[in-house]
């Protein structure tokens, strides 16, 4: 049975809370209260408008690739660039990084880059979701813990496209090499699955802080373009976390997303590192995050997002 967006817009819209109104000697007296609903009420509402969230996450997926002549072409170009970039550096002749048990080092950056960038690209894009779907949820009721989630739909195609691109090398190097670059194991795949469910959730948290400030100052949006960089250099990437040794290896490991991404390499690869503490600290950190950014965008997104932005949304070429 499918549903009218009348029909969804009106099982979902804005609860009523009742109150108690003082004493009027006018019977037709009406008052109006501002709706604060509480954080359980919030998390029950959103799991109310779940049937919602692919419709907004393909809106605005849409929206994005519409609006650029190339369209989808600007997706590959930016995923699959800076792959080949990074591999020409560092697995080259300027840095000639070694991957582990002789692998290529283009698979083991893909791989990587996989979860790097399913962090990265959910950030940006989530960021930026208040700007991108603020009419929709100002004119229909849809729960703004889910908005940072529903922005990113463009990340989880880019995610995609990288999943793609590291069975056809797999394929290739097997081919060519004879030997597969793989693991085949489900508990090993299961892990790879978790470590890449972590870098969204950290994504996701640190959006639903990030998102409603971003639609009102462009610090917001300047600070996680100059941070992510950085941030990336010191997770383990485009080096195995095992040529860190020390209080080198320590402060890697205190990198909340150091952790998954190995998760990651160790589930698809076999390669790659992830100690107990530092797996433990890792999930305990991103559940914090998240759970703060949920209780903050429960606080204080309903007075953010019914206010204009103090500058216009326009792509400025930037990576966010």
């Amino acid at each position: 049975m499918t549903s009218s967006p009348d029909s969804l817009t009106a099982e979902f819209r804005t609860p009523v809370r009742e109150v108690e109104a003082e004493p009027t000697t006018d019977p037709n007296a009406v008052e109006i209260v501002d709706y604060r609903p509480t954080l359980i009420e919030s998390l029950r509402d959103s799991w109310r408008a779940r049937r919602l969230l692919w419709a907004v996450s393909s809106t605005a997926l849409m929206a994005y690739i519409m609006k650029y002549r190339l369209g989808p072409t600007w997706i590959l170009l930016s995923v699959f660039m800076p792959v080949i970039g990074y591999s020409l550096i560092f697995g080259g002749g300027v840095f000639n990084v070694q991957a582990p048990n002789g692998m290529p080092y283009f698979l083991f950056l893909l791989v990587g880059m996989m979860g790097w960038q399913l962090f990265q690209s959910t950030l940006t894009v989530a960021a930026r979701s208040f700007l991108r779907l603020r009419r929709l949820v100002q004119d229909i009721h849809f729960p703004l813990i889910l908005v940072p989630i529903a922005g990113s739909s463009q990340a989880l195609v880019r995610f995609c496209l990288y999943l793609i691109a590291y069975v056809i090398s797999v394929i290739y190097f097997w081919a060519s090499r004879g030997k597969i670059y793989a693991q085949l194991q489900p508990k090993y795949l299961a892990l790879s699955a978790a470590g890449l469910l972590l870098c969204v959730t950290l994504a996701w948290g640190i959006s639903l802080w990030t998102a409603p400030l971003t639609a009102h100052t462009r610090d917001v949006r300047m600070v996680i373009r100059y941070a992510l960089p950085f941030w990336m250099f010191v997770t383990p990437v485009l080096y195995p976390i095992d040529h860190l040794h020390g209080k080198t290896r320590l402060v890697a490991e205190l990198n909340p997303l150091s952790s998954p991404v190995e998760m990651a390499k160790v589930g698809l690869l076999g390669v790659g590192s992830v100690r107990l503490y530092a797996a433990i600290w890792s999930v305990g950190l991103i559940t914090a995050v998240f759970a703060s950014g949920v209780w903050f965008m429960n606080r204080f997104g309903s007075r953010i997002v019914g206010l204009q932005p103090d500058f216009d949304d326009e792509d400025d070429g930037g990576m966010i």
